[in-house]
């Protein structure tokens, strides 16, 4: 008996939904340099961000950026509108006139509007640390002082606050720093407060460091934290370092903390099953070559680390290793609170400044800037790849720009990381690339808030007519989950 013919309209939804695609995610592109710095041409790079959780349309961003009238305070950046437009506030201690701060990283309390920072001080040789706090960005006066000592690279800042219990309330802030004044080589560091909203708070120096190092460390140490508790590190644990070429070896090693990173041997949860030390040796031995470079921006080694808000024993990481003459970046997981990890879920050739964020649905977001194209024509590609297991992927392209214009001042060219972080089911991010007014150079669409002429693609100074020099500028992006 032959089947029955379907009906039209049958026909017609079924085709329907078979064709339906999954729909693109919003996103907001904005170049965050003000339309009153029309005429700087600044290498404003290596910038982060923070999103203010108790008012999702305060955001913080900061970048190698001088203070415009050469006073002792360098700018952060400030939008009170959802990040679609930036004005600036002179408020950190130790601005030069070449990069404003040194190394910095923002971040807000989760239940106030406090906001820290940790930083390399512009005005000080040695790399003098300060920890700082401001109650109100907004406002002209600078931010507190909490912390502060010389020998100290790349402090990256992490706060989450108790949300229930005794402690409920207190901000726990964690600022990993490569402390090079450590005699014992074990540089890995984390400075903890347990209770850094009050007046004067207390921090305590983990070194995390279990193993002999040639003397130092990698520069980055990466904390992320869960609101149960859960605290987790990533760093660069070397093995074996040359000063004179700049090749050495190093462990990628994880750490955990069940309990806020507050017993008598905080970050010790984590024990490696073969050497029976502290810390999950993900990879062993990978090659880094700290004079290396890729196009004018320089490499030695990249971590990231994210723990999954939605469930603690979910973690995904982040690194760098030299392979040959490709620098490549891995992307892996774990499910099972860092025990165990997979193989590389993503693998990109000639890929730096990772960035990591899960959203409250725990979607995954993945930023990285590669490096693309022939030798005479190469291109930084600023991708963010979103899944939500690790096998299918949404990839946005943000940007794709020249890789050696404008011309080299400093390093870091670009900037030694970018910065992604999810609030809610939204992602908000930050990269620095070059800012030629070019449409198909931001296939996502952006904003500029400074002067510039689409037609002849020229950047233009505040009066809207004096051409203007292409520079490094930062970028902010938000896109919805």
């Amino acid at each position: 008996m032959p089947a029955k013919k379907r009906s039209k309209k049958a026909s017609k939804a079924s085709k329907k939904k078979t064709s339906k695609k999954a729909a693109t995610p919003k996103v907001l592109l904005v170049n965050i340099i003000p339309k009153s710095l029309s005429g700087e041409t600044h290498q404003d790079s290596e910038p982060t961000i923070a999103v203010n959780p108790a008012n999702l349309q305060q955001i913080v961003a900061t970048a190698f950026t001088p203070d415009p009238q050469h006073g002792e305070y360098a700018p952060i950046y400030m939008s009170q509108d959802g990040g679609n437009t930036w004005t600036l506030n002179s408020i950190v201690p130790g601005n030069n006139r070449r990069t404003g701060t040194g190394d910095i990283t923002v971040k807000f309390s989760k239940s106030s509007n406090v906001l820290y920072a940790g930083i390399l001080r512009g005005d000080s040789r040695g790399f003098r640390l300060n920890i700082l706090r401001t109650k109100n960005f907004m406002s002209s006066t600078p931010m507190e002082i909490l912390v502060d000592r010389k020998g100290v690279d790349q402090p990256y800042v992490q706060v989450a606050t108790v949300s229930r219990g005794p402690h409920k309330g207190k901000d726990r802030l964690y600022v990993g720093n490569n402390d090079l004044h450590v005699k014992s080589g074990a540089t890995a560091t984390i400075d903890r407060s347990l209770n850094a909203a009050v007046s004067n708070p207390r921090f305590k120096k983990i070194r995390v460091e279990s193993r002999d190092t040639p003397g130092q460390d990698g520069p980055p140490v990466r904390p992320s934290i869960h609101p149960d508790g859960t605290a987790y590190a990533i760093y660069q644990s070397w093995r074996t370092y040359d000063d004179d070429s700049g090749e050495g070896t190093a462990d990628i090693v994880v750490l955990r903390d069940d309990n806020w990173g507050s017993g008598s041997k905080p970050f010790s949860d984590l024990i490696d099953p073969l050497d029976g030390k502290t810390g999950v040796r993900v990879a062993q031995s990978t090659k880094f070559n700290f004079h290396g470079s890729l196009g004018l921006q320089r490499t030695g080694g990249d971590v990231a680390l994210v723990v999954d808000p939605t469930n603690s024993d979910v973690v995904y990481i982040a690194y760098n290793d030299d392979h040959g003459v490709d620098y490549v970046l891995h992307l892996l997981r774990s499910k099972d609170r860092g025990e165990t990890w997979s193989q590389d879920l993503r693998k990109i050739r000639n890929a730096l400044n990772p960035g990591l964020a899960i959203n409250n649905a725990g979607k995954l977001g993945f930023l990285y800037q590669a490096l693309r194209g022939p030798a005479a024509a190469q291109r930084w590609i600023t991708k963010l790849e979103l899944t939500r297991n690790g096998s299918s992927w949404t990839t946005l392209t943000l940007a794709t720009t020249p890789a050696e214009i404008p011309e080299f001042k400093f390093d870091p060219y670009l900037g030694d990381y970018a910065h992604l972080m999810a609030v809610g089911k939204d992602f908000y991010g930050i990269f620095s690339a070059s800012n030629t007014p070019r449409k198909k150079n931001f296939p996502c669409g952006v904003v500029y808030q400074r002067n510039a002429n689409w037609t002849t693609e020229t950047l233009l100074n505040v009066n809207n007519t004096s051409p203007v020099k292409v520079s490094i500028d930062p970028f902010f992006v938000k896109v919805a989950g």
